[in-house]
């Protein structure tokens, strides 16, 4: 296990003791606890502190089978995964509302990351853990790690629900957390410019005992996300595609070029993670022991429950309970060509009688299946990767096109497929170069390449909806991908709403100024 990987579960047990930040001076009794007023004496408990909004992302990948795993938020909605079953409302729509586990589970935590991330930034600028740095750059560094994850999830909070209060700051009393619903593109605009901030502090790299750690490449790779989806519902602003590109370019050279030499699956597999083409993993582990707890969670204050993600979502194992069982939808399996090798690397032919017998393999695939804990069986030791090289590529492809530069624009979706036909060997025929490219093209490479992970193919369809490349209002449930085998008439997608999730109605009973801004449309 790596040293970012052991510094992580250590800094769920650090975070307990970010609420006892008080005391009573007039109380005489001996302190049997270290507090936050004296806990911060070194660079490594420092870095405990940073490692506490990574490791609450596992709280998102992980099992926390007690709670319900939060996988469908964001692989059903769209129409490349699919699930077994007849009912689920995050892929059928129907009787979605603010009390859905995944919809509110989701929202908080978020919220925990951020709340971890304001804590943290806030304080390694007191003059007392300022004195503790003796390391060049790393305070700098830290920032930029705190700024990159908060912005990551304020985006995400704004893709998905679009009003949601902007917390920026440690929230340290009950009129604190009293904050009023965000408007337009305000969390959108805030996440930008954060990681603008971010991304000169941010270190180039890090040493292999920290690999997973946030670094300039990863800002600039989530920044040319962030404003190409800021064009998309700014009317396709120019001003926007272009700070895209510049975003682009200040991306390091080296991994531009190592690019081509990370195969496919490569992106996948646990015994090359961190690599090259990846900007941002969740540093998924196992504790030394082999027993992770996947029915705790790793709240505030709590024990340390598991730091393994969640892959069964793809499987019959008993564990999915929690989850459902998740596969490719007909559409996805449709749409590839049948010689693309990243075909094999994201469903396989399987008798198992679901989803036309296919399976979802993407994290499982061989050998990547085979490292679960080993009493439970439950948590795997493999990254989810959440940012990656070929998705920014795509992306700028986007804005390149829409500048009138489909030169550049063709040269980076040649770059993923060659990547992707190069992955095998001997090489494959298929995905052929592309002689001329088209925003249809483009949407169509995302599908392939990107097929069942994190969030990418609702936020897609979302935003390619509001730039007007496509008109959702038009769709059917097979362009959903809704399995053909189940009643076309549980699917009861309305544009008018189900664009945006519903607000949890916990912070709507919690929240008077949330409150007194209502729900979002038609729920």
């Amino acid at each position: 296990m790596n040293k970012i990987k052991y510094i992580l579960a250590c800094s769920l047990l650090l975070m307990g003791l970010v609420s006892l930040n008080s005391c009573d001076k007039n109380l005489d009794i001996d302190i049997s606890k270290e507090l936050e007023v004296n806990y911060f004496g070194s660079e490594y408990r420092i870095t405990q502190g940073i490692g506490g909004p990574y490791a609450e992302l596992t709280n998102i990948y992980g099992a926390d089978l007690s709670n319900g795993t939060k996988h469908g938020f964001w692989l059903l909605p769209g129409d490349d995964i699919t699930s077994d079953g007849t009912g689920n409302s995050l892929e059928t729509f129907a009787g979605l509302s603010g009390g859905n586990g995944p919809v509110v589970n989701m929202w908080k935590t978020y919220y925990k990351v951020i709340g971890r991330c304001n804590f943290m930034l806030e304080k390694i600028e007191e003059p007392a853990v300022l004195a503790v740095y003796k390391t060049p750059g790393l305070k700098d560094a830290n920032k930029a790690e705190m700024l990159f994850i908060r912005s990551w999830c304020n985006f995400k909070l704004w893709d998905n629900w679009r009003k949601a209060p902007l917390q920026i700051k440690r929230i340290t009393s009950v009129e604190e957390a009293i904050l009023p619903p965000s408007k337009d593109f305000e969390l959108l605009d805030n996440a930008i410019a954060s990681l603008e901030e971010a991304a000169p502090l941010a270190k180039e790299s890090w040493n292999s005992l920290n690999a997973g750690r946030i670094t300039r490449d990863a800002c600039y790779g989530l920044l040319v996300k962030l404003y190409v989806t800021r064009a998309c519902y700014n009317s396709k602003n120019a001003a926007d595609y272009g700070k895209a590109i510049t975003a682009y370019d200040k991306i390091s050279s080296d991994r531009k070029s190592a690019f081509a030499g990370v195969k496919y699956g490569e992106s996948f597999d646990y015994r090359t993670e961190n690599n090259p083409e990846s900007l941002f993993e969740f540093q998924a582990s196992i504790q030394p022991g082999g027993q992770d707890n996947a029915w705790l969670d790793n709240d505030f204050g709590g024990d340390v429950g598991q730091m393994g993600t969640f892959y069964h979502y793809e499987d019959s194992y008993w564990a999915n309970y929690s989850s459902g069982i998740f596969g490719p939808s007909q559409k996805l399996a449709a749409a590839f060509n049948p010689s693309d090798p990243r075909m094999a690397e994201t469903f396989k032919v399987s008798d198992w009688g679901k989803f036309g017998n296919l399976q979802l393999v993407k994290y499982i695939n061989g050998e990547r299946g085979n490292v679960f804990d080993p009493i439970w069986g439950i948590g795997s030791n493999n990254n989810p990767r959440l940012l990656r090289l070929a998705d920014v590529k795509l992306c700028v492809a986007e804005a390149y096109l829409a500048t009138g530069n489909t030169g550049e624009a063709l040269t980076q979706v040649n770059d993923v497929r060659d990547r992707a036909r190069n992955s095998v060997t001997p090489a494959s025929m298929e995905p052929a170069a592309l002689t001329s490219i088209s925003m249809a093209e483009i949407m169509n490479e995302r599908f392939l390449e990107l097929a069942g992970e994190d969030g990418h193919r609702w936020s897609d369809l979302k935003r390619w909806h509001a730039a007007g490349y496509i008109n959702l209002a038009t769709w059917t449930a097979a362009d959903f991908g809704f399995p053909a085998q189940y009643d076309a008439n549980l699917f009861k997608f309305d544009i008018s709403k189900n664009l945006l999730y519903p607000i949890p109605t916990d912070e709507l009973n919690r929240n008077p100024l949330m409150s007194a801004s209502g729900q979002n449309p038609g729920y």
